[in-house]
């Protein structure tokens, strides 16, 4: 038996007295951490939100912090020299505000949620429109930008049929909310392990499924590597293989938020036809894929998770000067292969 999160010592290791007092201690403060907030934000006004998440933004972009390290040297990653040191720093403020007001806005809309998803939500576009009142099955691929929680709720509310990929986070204390939260307007979940079964089930029967695609993907679950900023990062090849297997739609969303109208504006940034998805092999769909979240984080670089340790692992045979101070190398795959 393996360590897990809700068991982290394995059966043959006796833990030592400082571990047994953090696992006891666990249980009542993640319930604390989880009774305030659920129960006090919801209950705010939302200017009370967005201002509170400013002020939270502000305190988490000055106090020195290991996610402030990894912001920093990704904003490195992806625009180098091309920007000055204050652009860099005005993004990752922004990125911290847009971060506190996710957070909040998690708590904030588990309450009078349908009512709420469907004042502060709606379609960018004529091609979101489309997906969301069509009934042909499409995977929809996203990143950690904008509230990519609230895109799946919204199109549920819809009427959609909507299934998302999720992936055990915490323990079971944190993971049941947030699951709750996902089915609030009618979503269904799908648990990443073993996934692909569940994705091909729910896209036969004319459904949506949603993926997020920004996350490190290991070649030995399966992962890739590709240019992403011009640096390899592995990629899950997931999307690529479903949407080819069985000639469905690929469609790159973005939940962007609209501070001047407080609204998530939900918009297509790239279509890959159910055609194209045929022709296309499956680690070509996922390359366009991948070119597309590049130029969404581009187009709103102060909504993006630049916290997350995107480049994790640099392939034997690369240069690892070229990687953020984080990454470590990956003696499975050299030379970068495609």
């Amino acid at each position: 038996m393996k360590p897990s999160r809700d068991n982290p010592f394995p059966p043959d290791r006796t833990p030592s007295a400082s571990q047994r007092f953090r696992r006891a201690l666990l249980p009542p403060v993640e319930a604390v951490a989880l009774w305030l907030p659920s129960h006090l934000v919801p209950r705010l006004s939302r200017r009370a939100v967005r201002r509170l998440a400013r002020a939270l933004g502000a305190a988490m972009a000055r106090i020195p912090s290991g996610a402030r390290r990894v912001a920093r040297a990704n904003l490195d990653v992806v625009y180098g020299a091309t920007k000055s040191p204050e652009e860099k720093r005005a993004i990752l403020r922004a990125a911290f505000d847009h971060a506190a007001l996710v957070l909040l806005d998690y708590f904030w809309f588990s309450r009078h949620t349908a009512e709420r998803v469907a004042r502060h939500c709606a379609p960018a576009d004529e091609a979101m429109s489309r997906w969301i009142d069509g009934r042909f099955p499409g995977l929809l691929v996203t990143a950690h930008l904008g509230n990519w929680e609230l895109g799946g709720q919204y199109i549920a509310l819809r009427g959609r049929s909507m299934w998302s990929v999720y992936r055990p986070i915490g323990t079971n204390r944190t993971l049941a909310p947030l699951l709750k939260f996902r089915q609030a307007t009618g979503q269904h979940v799908i648990a990443r392990e073993g996934a692909m079964m569940g994705m091909m089930r729910a896209l036969r029967q004319n459904s949506l499924v949603a993926i997020l695609l920004d996350q490190h993907t290991d070649p030995s679950d399966g992962g890739f590597y590709l240019d992403f900023f011009g640096l390899p990062a592995a990629f899950s090849n997931a999307a690529g293989h479903i949407a080819h297997r069985l000639k469905v739609p690929v469609g790159l969303v973005g939940v962007v938020h609209d501070p001047v109208e407080d609204r998530y504006r939900l918009a297509i940034y790239d279509e890959i036809t159910s055609e194209e998805a045929a022709a296309l092999a499956p680690k070509a769909i996922t390359a366009r894929i991948v070119a597309g979240l590049e130029r969404m984080i581009l187009a709103n670089p102060g909504q993006w998770l630049w916290v997350y340790r995107r480049w994790k692992r640099w392939p034997l045979g690369d240069d690892p000067a070229r990687f953020p101070f984080y990454a470590v190398v990956d003696r499975s795959v050299a030379d970068h292969p495609q």
